[in-house]
């Protein structure tokens, strides 16, 4: 019997692997019928600052969604905060961005970003990344300041902001709007599902995300034009490319780190323990 499941992406390079498991007929070998959404329906509007405003969230904690990616930081404090779905892996890239600032902007290093608003999408993955990026970089954490946007390429070029954090497609559009880049990031993804979703099924997701990893790998130029496909040919062949890994299982110590780094920042109201928010095997 063919299993319907409900699927919510990203319009985002790094979520491309879910897209092409659809197209490719991966889900359908698997024996699976896919419902898939790619972006909130509200487009720019549906970014709200509220992760539990959003599309994807509001969705699976109404029951309308069985099964969506999210950042590792951002994976963790949704199945604890919604109390809805748990995490049943690592997601199918490591995701790849980039701080930005206009070209005429006086800051040219990360340690300059001192108390300097940065457009973010609030407790996503650019928003955590852009901390580690900037801590790394000396900033302290009391003086990183976020500010949430819901578009954050226009906060960067209008002005409203000094630096954005991007990923793809909006790195390249930034690149093509003279923007320069101070640093990339870099981080993993989540994939959460509903309780709907049996060990099985999860299995099936993961050989046809899998599949999809694969057949990505085998040709670079497909590659490209399959996960920057909203970016022009030109700007395909400079697009930050996500690194292509495939769906990994959850480790105790990885999803420990993450736990704790999370608590000493203030993020995690109490630090969950690894069952409550990730499937065991």
């Amino acid at each position: 019997m063919t299993k319907t499941i409900r699927l919510q992406g990203d319009s985002n390079a790094h979520d491309r692997p879910w897209r092409v498991a659809v197209e490719q007929g991966f889900f359908k070998a698997e024996g699976l019928n896919v419902e898939y959404h790619e972006d909130n329906p509200k487009g720019v509007a549906g970014r709200v600052e509220n992760f539990s405003e959003r599309w994807k969230e509001s969705q699976l904690q109404a029951g309308a969604l069985d099964v969506y990616p999210v950042c590792e930081w951002g994976a963790i404090e949704r199945v604890q905060q919604l109390g809805a779905g748990k995490i049943i892996g690592l997601d199918t890239t490591a995701r790849t961005g980039a701080i930005m600032v206009r070209k005429d902007s006086k800051i040219t290093s990360l340690s300059q970003l001192r108390n300097v608003p940065i457009a973010v999408t609030w407790h996503a993955g650019t928003f955590y990344a852009a901390v580690e990026a900037l801590e790394a970089a000396g900033v302290p954490f009391k003086e990183i300041k976020l500010e949430h946007a819901n578009d954050r390429l226009d906060a960067l070029l209008s002005g409203k902001n000094e630096a954005a954090a991007l990923m793809e497609p909006l790195v390249s559009r930034a690149f093509s709007a003279g923007c320069r880049k101070l640093c990339d990031l870099r981080w993993r993804g989540g994939i959460v599902a509903s309780d709907e979703i049996d060990d099985e099924t999860a299995q099936k997701i993961t050989r046809a995300l899998n599949h999809a990893v694969e057949w990505l790998r085998a040709n670079e130029e497909r590659s490209r034009e399959e996960v920057l496909r909203d970016l022009t040919p030109e700007q395909r062949k400079t697009g930050m490319m996500p690194e292509l890994l495939g769906v990994q299982g959850y480790k105790p110590s990885e999803f420990q780190e993450k736990v704790d780094w999370m608590m000493e920042r203030g993020y995690l109201e109490r630090p969950p323990q690894y069952g409550e928010v990730v499937r065991g095997k």
